[in-house]
């Protein structure tokens, strides 16, 4: 597994931070202290666990929020974390469906977090157990235990009965002390009474013999056991060897020239494109059908191509149909409209002259010529005829009422009598009284307008003159006859005027009978053009004539608008049929005999009828261009196929055909290239773990001379398992040198217990009779202690046994492993130690390191560098070994470690890194440094306060962030 972009949303310090475009070899993320590199490590570690609840982390702002993109086998998936619930891994790009555990090679967090994040207090302690349930031996040795866990335990019982009986070496002690001190005091006996020399001599000679078997047999036991090095291995090994095999024999017939030159690029285009051609194909199929469904022509491919070759036609007639049935409507109600204008009109036509005949009233109101005369003529000649008249019947009463008034003054005046004389002073002897006060006024009031002002002036004057008035007035008096108290001359004066008026009434009549006479032949003509009779009034024919003209005026804007209606109806009527013969010529619609205004609604549902036929059509050809543009895209594609045949002519079923075998040859390709890159990593797997130092010696007495490179191990280890018919066999072998060597060894403590035997005898040789007494102490000792030593001897076996059962299941759980570890300890260590061992025990694990001289070294021994080089070799041999490649972190795993012992240890990182992404995390800009001299491919980060900055091809950012600044 590979992170790709990591993004830290919200955990401990970070929040939104951001890792993109991670490099899949090694990344060094460089900070000061606190800027979060351990809780990044945090975030990874929980990443594929998910975060439990009281577990003392950095704590969420909010909750927790990590996500990362992550590659798997090439494939990508979404890794996403949400506070304390499960993980989720999402496919991406079609990435097949995968378990998180699987991805994570089934391993449980504690197990994750001891081998794949690395911080310096993991290899500064040496746990006894993580948790209840987990043990640093499942961690760092891999193995499954099983009942295996009993045997210390069962081996302890032995122990602790052997011991009760004769302590921890069967020596005088407890139960065996009693018999063993008289044994011993026999032997003591009988050894100070060996004294001869004949004796000495034959001891000494099997004593020889002894050591020459010893010899013997420490070589047999040697050779054995690099065998059982060897055989463990290939043991180890098999499967993968077996693989190894299967993948050469599948390789063997394959032309890898034509594998590597096949576009396997193009295969997941191919694919999508296949898909694509066949949806496309589908849709086609199901739109051609649509449309032949939906049409009722007889051809509904060539109607289907007039569609669209009329589709902007088409589309323009849609657009105008809302327009047109606008207009058709409007036109309707336009001529409803003047129809009901029309019959108003003949109603008032009616009304107007009821002589008139019903079918030609509006033609007579046309025919009556209302033009020779203009409104104001009519009501001149009707008003002057009302005038006159009006004012000839006021005179003529007025002539007659004064002339019987004149006729009665004259009666009057006759028979009146003289009832009054003459006046003493008459008005013509007051005159030059009234002149003389009239001028003395004008004179006073002159001369005060002149003194006092001319309002002043003029109001004395018009007193002065009233004054005087008054006093002529007073003189005058009269005397004359009255009738009926009215005097005579005031009834000769009334006579006088009525005679006056009464000429000029006589002489206002002549005028306006003759003023009359002319008014009325006007108005008879008027009459006449009217078609009145000859007694309808002045005030009826000049109302007649202003509801005929405005009868008149009102047909003559109706007609107009009849007209302009025609004329609007043609235009329409022109459009109409223009689009009707369109729509005729793709043979939907007949337009014989027809008027395409009258039938326009089914020319409309006709246009819609077409648009969505032309619908249809263009979705026919929308299908079929996507068709021919996905094959082009085939062809395309297929021509980067040297073996693909020339498609440029190609029907769609060979072009389907290719596609098919373009993409069977390319499964069969993939599955190849596959297989060629599994055979190389399991080729070079086997080379690596071969040639290790520890494996190497077992495996050189099959060195064949013709390979001198590394190849010369497979090959060896192919010789040797050719050697055995299966893998039982090869079992059984083991199972056999395990029974010679524990038969060997046995052999070999009997010797060097016979060695030491005759070398005690040979000091000191006892006389008979004391050999005597001391053979009978012995035997009285030995009576004693015979069944005591059987059931200590039988405990000590079992404990033996036990344990070196419990010893074998560890050699061949751990061997390969520590035979990796000791070489990476190795080479870190310049080989200053050149191998790693355990102390074989499960319920205490700890290691034993071999110094180069061959003395060991434990744990508690070593410095704190070399522990911590020791611990971080056995990790990294247990990640190498194990299936998923999973990210490696190393959190200032370093910072113990003398500038040699830095160099070889990231050449070792650097080497991993070609099979796991690795992420060293430092303060330490020498450690930068370092990177950059002997590495050759890195990426860096830099890191502070939660945020991180980069990616760098080179050191100088990160570097500047760790040196200190000095003022």
């Amino acid at each position: 597994m590979q992170i790709k972009n990591l993004d830290l949303d919200d955990f401990g310090c970070f929040r939104r931070a951001r890792l993109q475009n991670v490099d899949s070899g090694l990344t060094v993320i460089a900070g000061p202290q606190r800027a979060g590199k351990t809780t990044f490590m945090e975030a990874v570690r929980h990443l594929g666990y998910g975060i439990p609840r009281g577990n003392g982390l950095p704590p969420a702002t909010d909750q927790y929020d990590l996500t990362a993109d992550v590659v798997v086998d090439g494939a990508e998936y979404e890794l996403a974390l949400t506070g304390y619930g499960d993980p989720a891994l999402v496919p991406i790009n079609g990435a097949p469906d995968r378990a998180l555990s699987d991805v994570f090679g089934n391993l449980g967090p504690a197990q994750y977090q001891q081998l794949f994040t690395i911080s310096l207090d993991e290899l500064r302690r040496m746990p006894t157990s993580l948790d209840d349930d987990v043990s640093l031996s499942a961690i760092l040795l891999g193995a499954a235990y099983g009942d295996v866990l009993k045997i210390p335990q069962i081996q302890a019982a032995f122990s602790d009965r052997a011991k009760s009986i004769g302590g921890k070496h069967g020596r005088s002690v407890y139960e065996l002390k009693e018999p063993i001190s008289e044994i011993q005091s026999g032997v003591d006996a009988r050894d100070a009474a060996v004294a001869q020399v004949d004796e000495h001599d034959r001891k000494e000679a099997a004593r020889d013999d002894v050591n020459s078997r010893v010899a013997e047999l420490d070589e047999e036991i040697a050779d054995l056991t690099t065998e059982q090095t060897r055989l463990n291995t290939v043991l180890t090994e098999y499967g993968e060897f077996e693989t190894l095999q299967e993948l050469n024999l599948e390789l063997d017939g394959a032309d890898l020239d034509q594998v590597d030159a096949f576009p396997t690029e193009q295969l997941d285009r191919g694919r999508q494109l296949q898909s694509q051609l066949e949806e496309v194909q589908e849709e086609l199929t199901t739109a051609e059908e649509e449309f032949a469904q939906q049409v009722t022509v007889e051809d509904p491919e060539a109607y289907r191509d007039q569609l669209l070759d009329a589709t902007s036609t088409i589309q323009t007639y849609n657009r105008e149909i809302a327009g047109w049935r606008e207009r058709v409507n409007s036109l309707q109600e336009q001529r409803s409209e003047l129809a009901k204008e029309r019959r108003k009109l003949r109603s008032r036509a009616a009304d107007l002259q009821p002589g008139w005949d019903d079918d030609s009233l509006l033609d007579r109101v046309r025919d009556v010529e209302t033009d020779l005369f203009s409104r104001d003529e009519v009501r001149s000649i009707t008003r002057t005829c009302e005038d006159v008249r009006s004012e000839l019947n006021e005179v003529e009463r007025n002539l007659t009422e004064k002339t019987a008034r004149h006729e009665q003054l004259e009666h009057e005046i006759d028979t009146a009598t003289d009832s009054s004389s003459e006046a003493s002073l008459t008005l013509r002897d007051q005159l030059p009284v009234a002149a003389g006060g009239t001028v003395l006024a004008l004179i006073v009031g002159s001369a005060l307008r002149v003194v006092g002002g001319a309002v002043l002036g003029v109001v004395i004057t018009l007193v002065i003159i009233l004054i005087v008035g008054a006093y002529a007035a007073s003189r005058l008096k009269f005397e004359s006859l009255e009738v009926d108290g009215v005097s005579v001359e005031t009834l000769r004066a009334d006579k006088r005027s009525l005679t006056a008026d009464i000429e000029g009434l006589r002489s206002r009549k002549t005028d306006l009978e003759t003023e009359y006479s002319t008014a009325t032949e006007q108005l008879d003509s008027l009459r006449e053009k009217l078609g009145l009779s000859d007694d309808t009034s002045p005030a009826a024919v000049r109302e007649f004539y202003e509801d005929l003209s405005s009868l008149r005026n009102d047909l003559t804007t109706l007609e107009g608008d009849v007209e302009a209606l025609d004329t609007k109806e043609e235009t329409l009527r022109s459009d109409l049929a223009a689009a009707a013969e369109t729509v005729s010529e793709l043979g939907v619609l007949d337009t014989d005999d027809s008027d395409p205004l009258e039938d326009a609604e089914k020319l409309f549902t006709t246009i819609e009828s077409i648009e969505e036929d032309l619908d249809l059509a263009q979705t026919v050809t929308t299908a079929q261009q996507t068709v021919t543009s996905r094959k082009d895209d085939l062809r395309d594609l297929l021509a980067e196929w040297n073996d693909a045949p020339d498609l440029t002519n190609a029907d769609s079923a060979t072009l389907v055909r290719t596609v098919d075998q373009f993409l069977e040859r390319g499964k069969n390709v993939t599955e190849l290239v596959e297989a060629r890159e599994q055979r190389d990593g399991i080729r070079v797997r086997l080379q690596r773990r071969l040639t290790a130092s520890a494996i190497e010696p077992a495996f050189e007495p099959y060195r064949d001379s013709e390979h001198d490179d590394d190849d010369w191990a497979i090959a060896a280890f192919e010789r040797i398992i050719e050697a055995y018919t299966d893998r039982e066999a090869i079992e059984e072998r083991l199972d056999t040198i395990d029974e010679t060597i524990e038969n060997l060894e046995t052999e070999r403590s009997g010797c060097v217990e016979e060695r030491v035997e005759l070398t005690k005898e040979l000091e000191e040789l006892a006389s008979d009779d004391d050999v005597r007494e001391a053979h009978a102490t012995i035997e009285a000792g030995r009576r004693r202690l015979e069944p005591l030593a059987e059931e200590y001897a039988m405990h000590r076996i079992a404990e033996y046994l036990l344990n070196e059962l419990h010893e074998r299941f560890i050699d061949r759980t751990t061997g390969p492993l520590l035979d990796e570890a000791s070489e990476i300890f190795a080479r870190i260590t310049d080989n200053a130690y050149t191998k790693v061992d355990s102390t074989k025990e499960f319920d205490n694990l700890d290691f034993q390191s071999v110094l180069a001289d061959g003395q060991t070294q434990q744990t508690a021994e070593l410095s704190r560098a070399t522990a911590e080089q020791l611990f971080l070799a056995i990790r990294l041999a247990r990640i190498r070994r194990h299936e998923s490649s999973l990210p490696v972190l190393l959190d200032d795993s370093l910072t113990n470690f003398d500038p040699s012992h830095h160099v070889r240890t990231l050449q070792t990182i650097s080497e991993l890194a070609d099979t796991n992404q690795v992420f060293l995390l430092t303060c330490h800009p020498e450690l930068l440094e370092r990177v950059d001299t002997h590495i050759d491919s890195v990426q860096y980060w830099s890191l502070d306060d939660g945020q991180f900055n980069g990616p760098y091809s080179k050191p100088d950012d990160p570097c500047e962030l760790l040196e200190p600044t000095w003022s």
